[in-house]
């Protein structure tokens, strides 16, 4: 696994009320990792609660491993980047 693997946080495009978690590698490599939660979890749990919940509750097998990933990246000492705007 790369070293330099940042995970992205940061507003949803089309709502609100929700935030996109991602990682890239080398800022401009898109990993497969991509996952939207609700704010409102995302506030009230923390970044690392919010993809285990969604983990372990998600029947989607894609969603299930690009949770697995991130929380992953995390794990391995990936930098994370805050790019949310308050409510």
């Amino acid at each position: 696994m790369p070293e330099n693997i940042v995970v992205e946080v940061s507003n949803y495009r089309s709502s609100p009320k929700k935030v996109t978690i991602k990682a890239y590698c080398n800022e401009n490599k898109a990993l497969p990792s991509a996952v939207n939660i609700s704010l409102e979890q995302y506030e009230s749990v923390g970044l690392i609660q919010s993809l285990t919940q969604l983990e372990h509750s998600s029947n989607n097998q894609l969603l299930t491993d690009k949770c697995k990933a991130l929380l992953n990246y995390i794990a391995s000492g990936a930098t994370i980047r805050m790019n949310c705007y308050a409510r």
